[in-house]
């Protein structure tokens, strides 16, 4: 009986030991050790198109560990052109040349939310994509062009 214990015992351990490894190990020793992708990380200038013209309207800084991306910014000017202090932290991953990122103000989640969906261009030091989340004053889903361009240190 008591060899049967030891053996059950033995087996769910080396199924836990597995799945932990499966699951959670060997991916993230993946993202972290092999990942051999674009980098990212860094302070890009966020740039809107408004009248035909391109407008500095905040920075953001991002952290890269293998394809995830987190990252902070502040928005220095509104929509409207108004001057604003809004902070804002990113959470996403990059798929080749392709970053996707959730955005959610820092005063707390869900309180003003939305994404950003990025193709990296080749020179490595702009991104073109766009913006989507909910216009408070349209009341509605509102998807805008964005420009991340890199600050060269």
């Amino acid at each position: 009986m008591e060899n049967f214990l030891v053996g059950v015992i033995s087996s769910l351990s080396a199924t836990l030991v597995l799945a932990v490894i499966v699951k959670w190990g060997w991916p993230t020793f993946q993202d972290q050790c092999l990942y051999q992708g674009v980098r990212v990380d860094g302070e890009w200038d966020i740039i809107e198109m408004r009248d035909g013209k391109t407008i500095k309207v905040g920075s953001v800084i991002f952290n890269q560990t293998g394809r995830k991306i987190t990252g902070k910014s502040i928005r220095s000017k509104t929509r409207d052109g108004k001057s604003s202090g809004r902070k804002f932290d990113y959470k996403g991953l990059i798929s080749g040349n392709q970053i996707t990122l959730v955005f959610e103000d820092s005063k707390g989640a869900g309180f003003d939310t939305g994404t950003y969906v990025f193709t990296i261009l080749n020179n490595l030091t702009m991104m073109n994509g766009m913006s989507t989340f909910h216009g408070k004053k349209e009341n509605k889903i509102i998807s805008e062009p964005r420009i991340l361009k890199k600050v060269l240190t």
